[in-house]
């Protein structure tokens, strides 16, 4: 364990806990500690910092940004906070949709930008990353060597986000979740010790953040991730009609249920939306290859997709470096977003995932009216993310993760709202919106005898009032309670920590 210099300490005197804290005055204690790490409102600094993916992050305004250039600065940071009981918040990436996911109003927001170091190991099997990351930045320096990570597929998502909650990539059939994947972490304790949690050293610790995210247990500064040669990877986006659902879904539940598992290589997802620009309702199936690189045909997995008799309206075939398609998939900074999503249980039939989409498109029907008739856009999506059998399998690695998927409780399929639009008198009709289908998708699953065990919820893709933990299992919440306890003894990141999702 690493001590803070007693000089620091010096700085940390004790302040009475009170939910009114002015934190004006640990700004101002934090900017002697931390001399150019503080930023203030009304400086360019700050407005940088405070710029998220999510605009309704963005709305949210702290007392001051704090950005650590190393694990020490993020540790002295810790020992200041929770010595004067001052809440705070932390942004690696910023890519949560709710506000305050990652922001805090008048509280601290410790920004990780600045641990931003990518370094490949000698023998090219680990690639040391930087909590700030994001996956363009690993990717980007990844790339030119043949060499890839088990990580997010869209740029801008953040590496320590993605990660701590589990983490879909175009790998996942072959090598499971990101957080499957991870060496070591570095991490800062609510004591202010910087520790190293891997499969040899606080193995409790590691076992926990595999999936059971970070604000909990510490501030993870740095991630050890697997790393393997690849090359460019095949990938199709195909565009269809709406009403095509009923002939792609069957597909869809097809490949969930054999067609992955068959080819671990191969990886896809599926998204039903509406957009003026294609009249309507339209779907999209996106696929992608690990070792295929024929541009001219399919690999066989992927070949009813492509059939001639579909009615296609684009297709967009390439074979391309991660950089490149991770930025297909991007959006841009600005948007109000939310996320909700639920898991269901693969039945014999693909009858659910169809009797899903009406159930999307009446519940979406009166937030298209609203938006037109605020004059404002809303753009809904309906998102299906397949685990099959064979990412189940590869989940299991170094005693299993966090999540409480086991092979035998599957395949499953992950089923997601995504909703980007622009006026912020649209919020609550949004929030209470997908809520309401969520729970609709939940009874219509338990009615089919399809629930997922547990009620899994993909953390990443969760809403702000979803309780995730209980979908990972009685048994692994008790234990990652005692790993938070074992750690946080005081439980000061339970009490302090505020945004993300808590246990």
């Amino acid at each position: 364990m690493t001590q803070l210099w007693p000089v620091l300490l010096a700085l940390a005197l004790p302040a009475a806990a009170t939910s009114n804290y002015d934190c004006s005055t640990i700004c101002q204690t934090l900017a002697s500690a931390l001399p150019n790490l503080v930023t203030f409102p009304n400086s360019t600094a700050y407005a940088i910092h405070n710029n998220y993916w999510s605009a309704r992050q963005s709305d949210v305004h702290p007392a001051c940004f704090v950005a650590p250039r190393t694990a020490q600065d993020v540790a002295t940071a810790v020992q200041l906070l929770t010595a004067h009981d001052a809440p705070f918040s932390v942004k690696a990436g910023g890519h949560t949709a709710f506000e305050g996911g990652s922001n805090i109003p008048a509280g601290v927001t410790l920004t990780l930008v600045h641990l931003d170091a990518v370094a490949v190991s000698a023998d090219r099997q680990t690639v040391s990353v930087g909590a700030g990351n994001r996956w363009i930045n690993v990717s980007e320096a990844l790339d030119p060597l043949g060499l890839a990570v088990v990580a997010g597929r869209s740029s801008t998502v953040g590496v320590s986000g993605l990660t701590l909650g589990g983490g879909i990539s175009y790998f996942s059939g072959m090598r499971g979740w990101a957080c499957d994947n991870v060496r070591n972490y570095e991490v800062v304790l609510a004591s202010g010790d910087v520790v190293n949690a891997s499969p040899a050293e606080n193995e409790d610790l590691y076992w926990a953040l595999r999936g059971g995210g970070g604000s909990n247990f510490g501030i993870v500064t740095r991630f050890d991730l697997v790393s393997f040669e690849q090359g460019d990877l095949w990938a199709s986006s195909n565009v269809y009609p709406g009403a095509a659902n009923r002939t792609l879904i069957p597909m869809m539940h097809e490949l969930l249920v054999k067609g992955l598992p068959d080819d671990p290589a191969a990886h896809t997802y599926f998204v039903m939306t509406h957009t003026a620009e294609l009249g309507g309702y339209a779907v999209l199936s996106d696929e992608f290859h690990a070792t295929h690189s024929d541009v001219a045909s399919p690999p066989a997995v992927f070949a009813p997709f492509f059939d001639p008799a579909l009615p296609t309206l684009a297709i967009n075939t390439r074979v391309s470096n991660i950089s490149r398609l991770s930025r297909d998939i991007e959006q841009a900074n600005g948007l109000r977003q939310t996320w909700w999503d639920t898991t269901v249980a693969a039945t014999a039939t693909p009858d659910l995932l169809l009797d899903i989409v009406p159930l999307w498109e009446e519940n979406i029907a009166p937030l298209l009216a609203a938006a037109a008739a605020d004059n404002s856009t809303i753009s809904p999506y309906l998102i299906y993310h397949p685990i099959s059998s064979n990412i189940l399998e590869a989940m299991q690695v170094n005693g299993g993760n966090a999540l409480g998927l086991k092979p035998e409780d599957g395949p499953l399929m992950i089923v997601q709202l995504n909703l980007a639009w622009t006026s912020a008198a649209m919020d609550e009709l949004v929030e209470t919106s997908s809520k309401e289908l969520i729970e609709k998708v939940n009874a219509l699953a338990a009615s089919r005898g399809a629930s997922s065990k547990n009620g899994y919820v993909y953390m990443n893709y969760a809403g702000k009032t979803q309780d995730v933990y209980a979908g990972y299992g009685k048994q692994n919440v008790a234990k990652l309670r005692r790993v938070a306890k074992k750690y946080d003894p005081r439980e000061k990141f339970g009490e302090l920590w505020q945004g993300y999702f808590k246990l």
